[in-house]
């Protein structure tokens, strides 16, 4: 039987793989290709750090409260003060996500139609 698809496809620069990967580029490189995804998280995680070491923590909760404002002052500041020695507080964490990430529907996931050739 013949999958009828309307892509869009992809087609792997590095195996040759033919993939319709909907809307979800994401998913290909995290299925397909094993390399890690990055979220608007990981993006205002990297922007807070740069704006704590730079310029202190008053200014990276300015940028958390403008990304986030869900989250109250204090709640900000815990957010910027915890993520130079490590991670947020997974709670803040996952109102940052509910806000940031667009959730990622299954329909739109990546379908192999070819694989690609083995690497060498």
């Amino acid at each position: 039987m013949i999958e009828r698809s309307h892509g869009p496809y992809m087609v792997d620069r590095i195996d040759g793989g033919l993939h319709r990967i909907g809307i979800a580029r994401h998913n290909y490189r995290a299925r397909i290709r094993g390399l890690a995804v990055r979220t608007a998280v990981d993006d205002l995680h990297d922007e807070v750090r740069e704006a704590v070491a730079g310029h202190g923590r008053v200014p990276a909760v300015r940028i958390v409260r403008q990304r986030l404002p869900v989250l109250s002052p204090g709640q900000a500041l815990r957010y910027v003060s915890a993520l130079p020695h490590g991670d947020a507080p997974a709670d803040l964490v996952a109102l940052a996500v509910e806000e940031l990430v667009e959730p990622f529907d299954e329909v739109l996931a990546v379908r192999t139609i070819r694989p690609g050739a083995p690497e060498r």
